[in-house]
């Protein structure tokens, strides 16, 4: 019985990663000249992740294994709202925290703005909303996982200085099972705010 279970978890976590070989990742920006000013972070997510929150995503080829309409964690919706929130803070952090090191000051009232979109997370494990949507999930499923981010350099008068996007999505299945719901997502996170921070501190 549990080379079965272990078997399917396994199917189910290629199922998951195969759409994640396609695409590649790394870091690129338009952005040439260093922030001499502070900067206000602001953190959204696109229009598809809000959907995705509490749904399947509406183009039936980003379902992936999806074998029903409430088929969250292989069909990459039903992420539920606090997930999707505590991405959105999590970025935050990871940003402010690098920003400090190299030296950027960060405030809520600086007339510069930084915004990154969160165009894509997928998670290694279910979510609790996708677990509660789907009972015979378990959370001992496991798949690969990334992100994909935008962001626009933007000065007081709304005119762009630059922008930057980075994507990371894990190719290697072996990691997987040893991660957290967001592991994934969560380096990518970290990788793009290092790299924001020396591309803005240099």
């Amino acid at each position: 019985m549990r080379s079965l279970l272990a078997s399917s978890f396994l199917a189910l976590s290629f199922s998951i990663a195969t759409p994640a070989l396609a695409k590649s990742y790394g870091f690129d920006t338009t952005v040439t000249s260093p922030l001499n000013t502070a900067v206000k972070i602001e953190v959204i997510i696109s229009e598809d992740m809000a959907h995705r929150a509490n749904n399947l995503p509406e183009k039936l080829s980003d379902r992936s294994g999806a074998r029903g309409f409430r088929s969250g964690f292989a069909g990459n919706g039903f992420y539920g709202d606090k997930d999707i929130q505590r991405l959105t803070e999590r970025l935050t952090s990871k940003l402010e925290r690098r920003f400090e090191k190299k030296g950027i000051q960060v405030s809520e009232t600086a007339p510069t703005v930084l915004r990154i979109t969160i165009e894509d997370a997928k998670p290694n494990r279910p979510t609790f909303k996708q677990l509660s949507v789907e009972p015979g999930l378990s959370f001992q499923s496991f798949g690969n996982g990334g992100a994909e981010l935008q962001a626009d350099l933007i000065a007081a008068g709304g005119q762009s200085l630059g922008t930057m996007s980075y994507r990371f999505y894990e190719t290697d299945i072996r990691d997987a099972q040893f991660g957290g719901t967001w592991s994934d997502a969560h380096r990518a996170f970290s990788r793009f705010a290092s790299k924001a921070a020396k591309t803005l501190a240099r």
